[in-house]
């Protein structure tokens, strides 16, 4: 039985050659059903450096990304997972505080 994935799967790559760094996130199609904005909106900010090849799309819903920064990779990849978990958070206060 495959394993469901609910959180975004992130690696750095070392091109052997160059030493160039590549971050490769996997965004699981459950993963984005729920933050599909706050990752559509990190997508677009212009940090954060791909293309149309960089983009694999699965069939379902799913896809992978590899992407370039000018900073530190594992720092964007947290400051996008620490910002969708402040939403989270966020979230979960306001509907306790309607009890």
């Amino acid at each position: 039985m495959a394993e469901v994935l609910s959180t975004p799967q992130f690696k750095v790559l070392t091109h052997c050659n160059t030493g160039e760094k590549t971050g490769r996130i996997y965004f699981p199609a459950l993963f984005l059903a729920e933050f599909h904005e706050c990752v559509t909106q990190w997508l677009r900010q212009q940090e954060v450096i791909f293309d149309e090849t960089d983009l694999k799309h699965y069939g379902d819903g799913s896809f992978r990304l590899y992407f370039r920064v000018n900073s530190f990779l594992e720092g964007e990849y947290f400051r996008l997972v620490n910002t969708l978990m402040e939403k989270v958070a966020s979230s979960t206060l306001g509907s306790e505080e309607k009890f």
